[in-house]
């Protein structure tokens, strides 16, 4: 495992001790949503062959609703992987696809926080 060293460790506290009460909390709830995000997809992946995509509705069938429900809180992740993927050749869909994933997965944390937890 790669320790934080030298500037960027520093850098990096920094950074955390500056921000506010409410700017931890934001990030905090964009986490919750991408790690429920991950997971979902991870368990997906573990019963399929591979992550969700939009092939899950090439087939018709009885498992058409509850493969549309994993890709619609996978799709955070997804979002931000593909645009890291695409990152070195095309950075304005790129940052875009990121900044979707972010928002989105911010909103199910939200989401995710409000209803099973009760914050508010």
């Amino acid at each position: 495992m790669k320790r934080c060293r030298g500037d960027s460790c520093a850098l990096l506290v920094q950074l955390i001790k500056e921000m506010e009460i409410w700017q931890i909390a934001w990030a905090l709830t964009a986490v919750v949503g991408l790690v429920a995000s991950g997971i979902v997809g991870s368990g997906f992946a573990l019963v399929n062959e591979g992550p969700p995509g939009l092939d899950v509705f090439h087939r018709r069938d009885a498992l058409l609703i509850p493969r549309t429900l994993v890709l619609v809180v996978y799709a955070p992740l997804g979002l931000i992987v593909s645009g890291l993927d695409a990152f070195e050749s095309e950075e304005i869909l790129a940052v875009t696809m990121i900044g979707l994933g972010l928002v989105w997965g911010f909103f199910q944390g939200v989401f995710i926080l409000t209803t099973f937890f009760g914050f508010t």
